[in-house]
C-alpha cells in the first residue's frame, strides 16, 4: 500500500484548514475533560494531545 497514491497537494490548504478547525474545537473541550474529570486541565489538554498523534499515526 503506497500512502504518496492519496496525498494531493490541491487539497493541502483545505487539509490544513480542516486540522486547525478541529484543534480550535478539540482543545478547549479537552481543557474541559480534564477539569471535569478532577484530574486537571493539563491531564485534559495532554490526552488531547496523545489521541490526535495517535489518530493521525494509525489514520
Amino acid at each position: 500500500m503506497q500512502i504518496t497514491n492519496t496525498i494531493h497537494f490541491r487539497n493541502l490548504k483545505g487539509d490544513i484548514f480542516g486540522g486547525l478547525t478541529a484543534a480550535v474545537v478539540a482543545l478547549p473541550m479537552a481543557l474541559a475533560f480534564g477539569i471535569a474529570s478532577g484530574a486537571g486541565a493539563a491531564a485534559g489538554l495532554w490526552g488531547a494531545i496523545l489521541v490526535g498523534f495517535f489518530a493521525a499515526l494509525f489514520g
